[in-house]
């Protein structure tokens, strides 16, 4: 399915996607990038990352009060 790339606003029927948006109320959105533009984009940040980390060390996991 053809989408439009969110570095040059250009259709492309090759999308790839860069980033997951998230929202305080909402689902997410995938950001999609034409193949020429994707290495532009930044690396995203793995939400799970440090939840992934501690339940490796065998660390119980602290609840923010």
């Amino acid at each position: 399915m053809p989408q439009t790339c969110a570095r040059c606003q250009k259709t492309t029927r090759q999308p790839v996607v860069v980033a997951i948006g998230y929202g305080g109320s909402g689902g997410g959105g995938a950001v999609h990038a034409c193949p020429g533009c994707a290495p532009t984009f930044p690396k995203q940040r793995d939400p799970f990352d440090c939840s992934r980390r501690l339940l490796d060390r065998n660390e119980p996991v602290r609840r923010q009060p």
